[in-house]
């Protein structure tokens, strides 16, 4: 009887000092890479979409259809990444505190590649029904694209930065800032000038469209960086 008392004590002390096999650090780090990696593919679209404009604005048409294909498929990449991230924070329940933090920088993450597909989308549909868009205008749309390009780089390398020091990713959002605030300038008057263009309301209403999107792309970077603040702040 002793015996049987002692191993039921035994039970019932050993188990309170079992271990979670995962600690929400190290999950915190894990979910961490997966929104990194998708800041990458980030960039990665927009670099190309900023290529597709460059081409349009050289008249050189022929690599429209190429470069918007090559959207499409790193556009994939993120939404494979983003499905693996919501199946991970799903798995994790409760041990991930953060967990709604990083949700929320998914989905603005995922926001600015459906925005910058879309932008490339009614570029190549404009070229397929040769609707001619003033080689002046796509300059400086190119310009625009490629502050945005810039913005949403500086936005991955914050993010980066929460691997090793937070403090510094907090610092280093000011400089995203910077860029936000050229490009409000410069989308603003583009804007002016696209309405006041003359030509074909098809092709004043295309390039409308592809400014507004650019503008939210860079509307939606900031979102981003104010969910990477925040994790830098609780992590």
């Amino acid at each position: 009887m002793d015996t049987l008392i002692n191993n039921s004590l035994l039970v019932e002390y050993v188990v309170p000092l079992t271990f979670p096999l995962e600690t929400e650090a190290t999950a915190r780090r894990r979910i961490l890479n997966i929104c990194q990696d998708n800041a990458r593919v980030l960039v990665e679209i927009v670099r190309k979409l900023v290529l597709m404009i460059d081409s349009l604005s050289t008249g050189d048409n022929d690599k429209i259809k190429d470069q918007y294909k090559e959207i499409l498929a790193i556009r994939e990449q993120s939404n494979k990444l983003k499905a693996t991230l919501l199946g991970e924070v799903a798995s994790l329940g409760s041990l991930l505190i953060s967990r709604e933090d990083f949700l929320r920088l998914t989905f603005r993450l995922a926001e600015i590649t459906d925005t910058a597909e879309g932008v490339g989308f009614r570029l190549a549909s404009a070229i397929e029904r040769k609707i001619s868009i003033d080689k002046k205008i796509m300059s400086e749309i190119s310009r625009l694209a490629s502050l945005i390009l810039d913005e949403v780089t500086r936005m991955k390398e914050t993010l980066m930065a929460l691997t090793f020091n937070p403090g510094k990713a907090i610092e280093m959002a000011s400089s995203v800032e910077e860029i936000e605030r050229k490009i409000d300038s410069t989308y603003r008057t583009l804007d002016i000038d696209v309405l006041t263009s003359k030509g074909e309301v098809s092709k004043i209403l295309v390039m409308k469209d592809v400014i507004e999107r650019l503008e939210s792309m860079a509307d939606l970077t900031i979102d981003a960086l104010d969910q990477i603040r925040v994790l830098a702040i609780t992590g």
